[in-house]
């Protein structure tokens, strides 16, 4: 048997599911972020941060090896 607790979130979540599904505030194309994607340099910002960011564990990887054990002077 499902307490009471279970049921009630289970209807709660299916109301919530419906009220969400509809598309009743329609808004421009990336008017709903907290910033700006329409501003000129958005695009390179974005892009060269997610190249920066993917870049960090290649980066790491290639300063332990270069490190070597310690025999290297820099």
């Amino acid at each position: 048997m499902i307490s009471a607790v279970a049921r009630t979130s289970m209807r709660s979540r299916s109301v919530n599911r419906v009220l969400r599904s509809g598309d009743h505030y329609p808004s421009p194309n990336g008017m709903h972020f907290p910033f700006d994607t329409q501003k000129k340099g958005f695009k390179y910002l974005y892009w060269g941060s997610c190249i920066f960011f993917s870049s960090l564990p290649v980066v790491a990887a290639w300063w332990q090896i270069r490190k070597g054990n310690g025999t290297k002077n820099y």
